[in-house]
């Protein structure tokens, strides 16, 4: 799968399962490609008798109102947000008088938790949209498999991507996906408590944020700080954060082969980190182990903890739902980690189109560009934009002169989208930002996997050996990319040791100066 805010992004980002949509990431729910492979290989493209097709032709697309000449369908999965959805439709209704063609659109609104069961089925009888909402990595997959097509020469058409995004879908030097909109873990400061335990401003580094987060929980009654912590995608995503804030990466990529960096020293820190919440500095809540992230959110909107690691989606509603917290809370970026970084996951979604062979209309493939490119366009998302502040987030620099971000037309605070717009040019995304590339197997993984999450929720939960649980980890992976590759990862076997982190990361081993030591069990 992938990791869109996949909601609570575990968020949109977009891949793996959710507990609620509140964690309505482009990283929703399970996804196996070689389930889908297996079932089309068996089927054949040219194999998938007019009598499946019959049988599944509308299968997802009950509002489809096909009329002849001219229709047109696109899937989207943002059906979480009444509001957001609205103005998501109305905007796409206008492609229709933007285009030279007649264009008849209908806008299917699909669950992430039925978009997978969906796509398979419908590229199995032929009568897919013609273009849907995904995440970069399923739109990679489905390009290996000649299912979707690439956008290349769309992408090229625009010099100023920010980072992440400008690589999210390159895979056999062509690019799968257009970037539509990315999401960003925040970081959410109760300044009230905060100030009770003796603190006026908001953490802008690891140090402050853990120190607060100790005062807090010696001074008040309350928790210092909360992330999820069960296996869960949310969970995997702020571990990733800290892991890229460290030094490290989950993948790499050197000349034709991938490499696996999930059980390296620096990602044993980043797990030991994390787990220091609780074995160490005793500043999460209470059977913290057993938390997803929307567990996490209700503990802060309930004034029970004063830090939280989460996706977006608390925000909006605590801001649209007119909940007291939103009043005393402050929305940062990432406190600053031992690199001198802010670096927080990227969840989000692109727009794909699919190849016409596989479509239930069939329009000419520069029409399916056409309406991707109407969709990103700086001026049309000023129709859609400030109905999704503060989560949807621009991709390219151009987008940031749209409304909300130069003039606050929402009820959202200017400080709030400022801290959001400015996380968004420094974050990184699983299996992505290392190898600075994509790969077919990379959703599968991160669905398998609930986002890298099994080692940590095993720590945390199962007083699993650290060292043995992001071996284990790593191992599994590496079984998996071998399984979809022509080479073999071998399998390790010797345990990471700390000594051998970066040296940034010495105080934190150490517990020098200001530093709080972390949780070492092997000292």
């Amino acid at each position: 799968m992938s990791g869109t805010n996949m909601p609570n992004e575990s968020e949109t980002d977009d891949s793996v399962a959710q507990s609620s949509p509140s964690q309505s990431d482009a990283d929703a729910e399970d996804y196996s490609r070689r389930g889908f492979m297996e079932t089309a290989g068996a089927m054949g493209a040219a194999g998938a008798t007019a009598g499946l097709a019959g049988c599944l032709d509308g299968f997802g697309s009950d509002d489809t109102e096909g009329t002849g000449e001219g229709d047109f369908l696109w899937w989207t999965m943002r059906g979480y947000i009444p509001e957001e959805t609205a103005a998501i439709e109305d905007t796409a209704d206008g492609f229709e008088d933007y285009s030279d063609e007649e264009v008849n659109l209908t806008t299917n609104v699909i669950t992430w938790d039925q978009v997978f069961e969906q796509w398979t089925s419908s590229i199995q009888g032929q009568n897919t949209p013609n273009v849907s909402e995904m995440a970069n990595e399923h739109a990679v997959d489905y390009g290996a498999s000649g299912v979707v097509q690439p956008n290349t020469e769309l992408y090229e058409d625009h010099d100023d991507w920010y980072d992440t995004p400008s690589y999210w879908g390159l895979y056999d030097d062509e690019k799968w996906g257009f970037p539509w909109f990315i999401e960003v873990r925040n970081f959410y400061a109760n300044m009230d408590l905060l100030e009770e335990a003796g603190h006026d401003s908001i953490p802008e580094t690891w140090e402050e944020m853990i120190n607060s987060a100790i005062d807090v929980t010696d001074e008040t009654d309350e928790n210092g700080l909360v992330s999820g912590a069960a296996q869960d995608t949310g969970t995997g995503q702020i571990l990733y954060g800290a892991t890229v804030q460290s030094g490290g990466e989950f993948f790499d990529h050197d000349g034709d082969e991938w490499s696996v960096e999930l059980d390296s020293p620096t990602s044993l820190f980043s797990h030991l980190w994390m787990a220091s919440f609780q074995e160490e500095w005793d500043i999460a809540p209470g059977g913290w182990a057993g938390m997803d992230g929307t567990d996490a959110e209700q503990l802060y909107r309930e004034g029970n903890v004063a830090m939280m690691l989460n996706g977006g989606d608390a925000a909006n509603e605590m801001v649209s739902q007119g909940e007291d917290i939103a009043e005393v809370t402050e929305l940062a970026p990432i406190p600053e980690g031992p690199m001198g970084t802010n670096t927080a996951f990227m969840g989000g979604s692109c727009l794909s189109a699919f190849e016409s062979d596989y479509t239930q209309y069939d329009v000419d493939d520069e029409l399916s560009m056409e309406f991707i490119q109407y969709m990103t366009l700086p001026d049309t998302m000023e129709g859609y934009f400030p109905e999704a502040a503060p989560n949807f987030l621009p991709v390219r620099e151009a987008q940031e002169e749209i409304q909300p971000f130069t003039e606050n037309n929402t009820e959202i605070p200017d400080e709030w989208i400022d801290a959001r717009l400015d996380q968004a040019e420094d974050t990184a995304r699983y299996g992505i930002t290392g190898p600075q590339l994509s790969a077919p197997f990379l959703g599968d993984l991160e669905g398998e996997m609930d986002a890298y999450s099994v080692a940590i929720s095993g720590i945390l939960g199962a007083d699993s050996d650290p060292q043995e649980a992001v071996v284990d980890q790593a191992n599994h992976v590496r079984d998996t990319i071998s399984g979809e590759v022509d080479y073999d990862l071998p399998q390790n076997d010797e345990m990471p040791e700390l000594e051998d982190a970066p040296d940034e990361l010495t105080d934190w081993i150490e517990g020098n100066g200001d530093t709080p030591q972390i949780w070492n069990p092997y000292d």
